[in-house]
């Protein structure tokens, strides 16, 4: 790999709010985690923060002929 020199794919960090409403994106898997912790057991933990959004990464790639490509790789950055 000649490019680029580091990775960062960066990450989500936190708690979902109480409510999640549409503009979350929120699967049902989340909405019912969290009902659960709230309305049956505590001890389930609430939904956390996860990525919905992902960009590309652009890479140059030295090919075992010696040739230079060029590739991009979806949805490697949140």
């Amino acid at each position: 790999i000649i490019a680029p020199h580091l990775y960062s794919p960066n990450y989500c960090k936190g708690a979902c709010p109480r409510v999640l409403h549409s503009g979350l994106r929120s699967p049902n898997h989340a909405i019912i985690q969290n009902l659960i912790n709230e309305l049956v057991d505590r001890s389930i933990p609430r939904p956390s923060c996860v990525p919905y959004k992902y960009m590309p990464i652009s890479v140059l790639l030295i090919e075992a002929s010696g040739s230079i490509l060029y590739k991009e790789y979806e949805d490697m950055i949140a």
